[in-house]
């Protein structure tokens, strides 16, 4: 398996200008959409920014061959297809009254779709490698498996965080359970722990659960 070369000339490293810049743009817009929502008078702007970051990024990865190939164009615009089409029907026919449990619904299944990637990705067999255009083109160093591990887990808690935290507030908004506080007893005392327990099965799952 070929090793790193962090050499100017080595080709795997050179940039694409235009993939840089749509990068840059949609993370500028992701920013100015956090910054427009904090308001009510600008939260309009911020989302318009917000879907503007996400669409600059999805077709910039999606056009660039090196991270979308063969067959995956048309996986990738058949898996957003239902749910694009969900998004807009169901955006168009709430309420107004419903719109909050419309969001908290929205926000806890992105929320679950990002710890099934962080799953996915820790079961892929390749993870581990650098792909590019279909082809293993070298190992990752040991600081980027760590790097890659640690943003994993986060994903896979604070996604499952947000899925579960988001459907509660759902069910309340909606009625369908008390909306009354229920606090846990020595609640910090479990929040320890809890965080304890994610951070050494987290270390277990990379250090003695993959090859």
């Amino acid at each position: 398996m070929a090793q790193l070369d962090y050499t100017f000339d080595d080709p795997f490293w050179i940039d694409k200008g235009w993939l840089d810049t749509i990068v840059v743009v949609g993370l500028t817009c992701f920013v100015l959409c956090l910054m427009k929502l904090s308001k009510v008078h600008t939260s309009k702007m911020g989302m318009i920014y917000g879907i503007l970051g996400m669409a600059a990024l999805i077709i910039g990865y999606w056009a660039d061959e090196t991270y979308t190939y063969n067959d995956g164009r048309w996986l990738i615009a058949a898996s957003m297809a239902p749910g694009a089409l969900l998004g807009l029907g169901s955006a168009l026919s709430v309420e107004i009254t419903g719109l909050p449990e419309l969001v908290g619904a929205y926000n806890g299944f992105g929320g679950l779709a990002a710890a099934l990637e962080g799953i996915g990705l820790y079961l892929d067999p390749n993870a581990k490698y650098l792909v590019r255009g279909g082809e293993i083109k070298a190992e990752q160093t040991s600081a980027m498996l760590w790097v890659q591990a640690i943003a994993l887990v986060l994903s896979v808690v604070i996604g499952m965080m947000t899925f579960t935290g988001s459907m509660v507030a759902c069910l309340k908004l909606h009625g369908s359970i008390s909306s009354m506080p229920r606090v846990f007893p020595f609640r910090l005392l479990v929040t320890l722990f809890l965080f304890v327990a994610m951070s050494v099965f987290g270390t277990l799952a990379f250090t003695g659960g993959q090859d």
